[in-house]
């Protein structure tokens, strides 16, 4: 038998392993992440996200989802895996084969191969510490903050029953000139805004326009309502659906005069009989140094055209020559609607060789933009320029608004059809003083 004295010895040598043990317990590191053979979404995809698709992929902006967390990539990865191997995604309606363009929103097979892995493999998190830093789109505007943001004080319910072109005036306050080196558009409601057009008024006519007409803003159908003055200072370019933000070369800009106004020009579509209500918003960016040239905004175009109906192949076409004076053409920006499939634009040198400007063989209207070139294409005096769009105006064509077809002319309208390539050019002796 122990003695007292021993048994308590005892106790107390147990209760110090006990302790010992415990805290042995305590500071034992977790176990390790179980490693994950191929890609991750913390360690790979993650980057290529960040660098293809959340400028589009966030709350507030255009896309249908988010991708900048894994629980929504996760939810989505069988159809990201579908939508960029069947190269719709990222959304690029160039072919490569015309046109040599900055910023080409084009996924490197490499990362569609990588992204097909990451899915196949169970769509693994890896070790979110390896994440990146997150971009950050809390201001709403995927070029940051900008210099000025305007937007008429009320908001506009368009009608229901037909297409409604609305102007809306807004007073810049600028005591000298300025110089803009990109615009950002965001519609109130994008459900309903089929295209904007930001105008420059001069002469203070959109402010009488507007006060002669009740409620928010006034009726523009086919333009501003005023007379443009100026072409070095008649528009900071526009927005339709799928274009994205970017800002000119350092060495252009746009002209926005002291004392203007600028003239939002909305074309509401509604796609149901319920009432919308639109509050569309400009933000603009200024140059940070003054620019050599301002660019002008020139459109080839062809207005005078009828798709026969059942037409699945019908052709227009447009041109001009440049008789005046050389120009060198910055951007280009195709236009059409629902019927729309293809468009390609050439320019015709005055020694008879050509170019191709650029090419869409698969129209959507639902991405279209303006797409910058790496090097401005010159066009001197004698240049020529051809358009050639081909438009499907048969039941086959799923977005035929009309049902059976029937012709359809331009206009104004969605359910119209229109045929414009937009030219953004810098005059070659234009010196700003």
């Amino acid at each position: 038998m122990y003695s007292a004295h021993m048994r308590r010895v005892v106790l107390a040598a147990a209760i110090a392993l006990a302790f010992v043990g415990a805290r042995s317990r305590a500071v034992r590191p977790p176990a390790p992440l179980p490693v994950v053979s191929g890609p991750t979404y913390s360690n790979e995809i993650s980057r290529i996200f960040q660098e293809r698709c959340q400028t589009c992929h966030h709350d507030g902006d255009i896309a249908p989802f988010s991708l900048t967390n894994y629980a929504d990539a996760k939810a989505h990865a069988q159809t990201i895996k579908v939508m960029t191997q069947t190269h719709q995604m990222p959304p690029w309606k160039p072919t490569p084969d015309c046109g040599d363009f900055a910023d080409a929103r084009v996924m490197p097979q490499s990362e569609i191969d990588l992204i097909a892995k990451w899915v196949n493999n169970g769509a693994p998190e890896g070790d979110p510490s390896t994440l990146p830093a997150p971009l950050d789109f809390s201001g709403g505007w995927s070029l940051g903050q900008p210099d000025m943001v305007l937007a008429e004080p009320d908001a506009f319910t368009p009608p229901t029953a037909h297409d409604e072109y609305r102007c809306f005036t807004m007073p810049t306050n600028l005591t000298s000139d300025r110089y803009v080196s990109a615009i950002d558009v965001r519609p109130g409601d994008r459900k309903i805004v089929h295209h904007v057009i930001a105008f420059i008024d001069t002469t203070g006519e959109s402010q009488k326009l507007d006060e002669r007409d009740p409620g928010p803003g006034y009726q523009c159908f086919g333009g501003p309502g005023f007379s443009i003055t100026s072409l070095t200072s008649s528009t900071l370019g526009g927005w339709a659906p799928g274009a994205r933000a970017a800002r000119l070369p350092e060495n252009i800009a746009y002209s926005l005069p002291a004392n203007s106004r600028i003239v939002l020009q909305v074309h509401y579509h509604l796609h149901d009989p319920e009432p919308h209500s639109d509050r569309t918003e400009l933000a603009i960016y200024y140059s940070k140094k003054k620019p050599e040239k301002t660019i002008l905004v020139l459109p080839l175009i062809n207005q005078n055209f009828t798709l026969a109906p059942n037409d699945p192949n019908a052709k227009v076409t447009a041109g001009f020559t440049n008789f005046l004076t050389p120009v060198h053409i910055w951007f280009i920006a195709p236009h059409m609607h629902l019927l729309g499939r293809k468009m390609k634009v050439e320019e015709t040198y005055p020694d008879g060789k050509s170019e191709c400007l650029i090419n869409i063989d698969d129209w959507s209207f639902n991405w279209q933009g303006q797409y910058y070139y790496k090097q401005p294409i010159a066009a001197p005096v004698g240049s020529k320029f051809a358009l050639t769009a081909f438009y499907d105006n048969s039941s086959d064509n799923p977005l035929n608004p009309n049902s059976p077809p029937k012709a359809v002319s331009w206009g104004e309208e969605t359910t119209d059809e229109m045929c414009i390539a937009f030219l953004g050019v810098t005059v070659d002796g234009q010196q700003i003083q």
